[in-house]
């Protein structure tokens, strides 16, 4: 690197610090968890603008969708007392399995969800406080679920207006207050608690 692009670099951190902090935030959030030997973040996403809605204090969290274990390790760090952590992808649910290999709070599963029962089933047998969906499409498959109001808090991805819009009407339908936050482009999260 030359010393005309350092200099730059180094003019655009002292006159737009924060934009500099936006642009970078998850990056140097991925490098400090790994510094202290935690598990970063999947493609360097906010965690806490992602999931942060609600309390994981002393919660049994189903994490559907739970990637190398990213989002079970965010939980844990912010409370929860156990993550049921399920991973549909091979590759993925391999290091999860690898990385809490000795932590007993994690129950790490490899199951791809493609039909309300096989999320049914996870909620009879684990009987979670919250679960988070973020199944890339399926979330859809809890329109269909027969125990769905058995959980009394839901974090869920959505992918698109109209799945987002059909869900949030469902849930309110079946006594759930529901927060929507825009994330990025057209996912939206939803944050639902049973009234």
């Amino acid at each position: 690197m030359g010393m005309n692009v350092i200099i730059r670099k180094f003019h655009t951190l002292l006159s737009n610090p924060v934009g500099v902090y936006r642009k970078y935030k998850g990056k140097l959030k991925s490098k400090l968890v790994k510094l202290i030997g935690g598990i970063p973040p999947i493609y360097e996403e906010d965690y806490d603008r992602h999931w942060n809605y609600t309390s994981f204090k002393n919660k049994v969290v189903l994490d559907l969708g739970a990637d190398y274990g990213s989002t079970a390790y965010y939980f844990l760090r912010r409370g929860a007392s156990k993550v049921i952590a399920v991973e549909g992808t091979p590759k993925l649910a391999s290091k999860l399995r690898l990385n809490f290999q000795n932590d007993e709070r994690v129950i790490p599963i490899e199951k791809f969800i493609d039909s309300p029962k096989k999320i049914e089933m996870l909620i009879s047998q684990y009987n979670p406080d919250l679960v988070k969906v973020d199944i890339e499409g399926a979330e859809r498959y809890i329109l269909n679920m027969a125990n769905f109001a058995q959980v009394k808090e839901w974090l869920i991805e959505t992918h698109s207006k109209d799945v987002h819009d059909i869900l949030s009407k469902f849930l309110i339908d079946h006594a759930f207050q529901i927060r929507s936050i825009d994330y990025e482009g057209d996912i939206r999260i939803i944050h639902a608690l049973k009234v």
